[in-house]
């Protein structure tokens, strides 16, 4: 299988016939890039050699035996995804959007307390949610017809989802999956940091061209430019 990431990284990933080292069951394992799984060429029924890395990562070392069959692969097309595709579930960005609603609700976004990737998940697969903030908007009769959220654990997830709320402008902004900008200070309103130019990022310390770019062409994005309307629906501040 091939997990893309947020910013649209593909990683394969290998299912493993289940195998114990050092008192740990490994089931699944990262082939690293695409281009090294390419190189590999590593097709089901293949047997490889694994080890641990530091004691604690799994970590893929070679080929042992191939497959007499190679069977065929359907392999994402890499130029298919970047920083600024997949906003919505639909068919082969399940992935990457998902990625994005772990990073919104991670520390490095909102910080959303018991709100994970089998929450999602289930919240995605279920319907109620194909954009980005959808959550924004969900109540108790919703969340009753999902499988898995009981009462207590409704109540708890929408008290969690309400308290994002009041999280400041920059961690919102972050959450929406801005490239990195270091200390540059964000300010308090969409607007205007959407008004920076690249010239404007370049004059800030730590921001070089390429970064600039990514963060204007990020900023002006149709995708993300809905993204931040809904938010200013929503009552969101420094959406408004």
């Amino acid at each position: 299988m091939f997990k893309v990431g947020r910013t649209g990284r593909i990683t394969p990933m290998l299912e493993l016939e289940p195998v114990r080292l050092d008192d740990r069951q490994i089931k699944r394992i990262s082939a690293g890039s695409l281009q090294r799984w390419q190189s590999l060429d590593i097709r089901p029924g293949d047997h490889v050699a694994i080890s641990l890395a530091g004691m604690t990562i799994p970590r893929l070392d070679s080929v042992v035996m191939r497959a007499d069959e190679r069977v065929e692969i359907h392999v994402p097309t890499p130029n298919h995804f970047h920083h600024l595709s997949c906003w919505q579930p639909v068919a082969g960005c399940e992935s990457q959007f998902l990625a994005r609603l772990n990073w919104l609700s991670g520390q490095q976004g909102l910080a959303l307390p018991f709100v994970g990737p089998g929450t999602w998940n289930s919240l995605v697969q279920s319907g109620q949610i194909n954009n980005l903030f959808d959550w924004l908007t969900l109540d108790a009769a919703q969340l009753a017809n999902i499988d898995g959220f009981g009462e207590r654990n409704s109540t708890r997830l929408l008290a969690s989802l309400r308290g994002a709320r009041q999280q400041p402008f920059a961690r919102w902004v972050k959450a929406l999956g801005l490239p990195p900008t270091g200390d540059v200070p964000l300010g308090d309103s969409w607007q205007a940091l959407v008004a920076r130019d690249s010239g404007t990022w370049l004059a800030q310390p730590g921001i070089g061209p390429r970064r600039a770019a990514q963060l204007t062409a990020f900023l002006r994005d149709p995708n993300v430019q809905a993204l931040s309307e809904t938010l200013s629906a929503a009552g969101i501040d420094g959406f408004d």
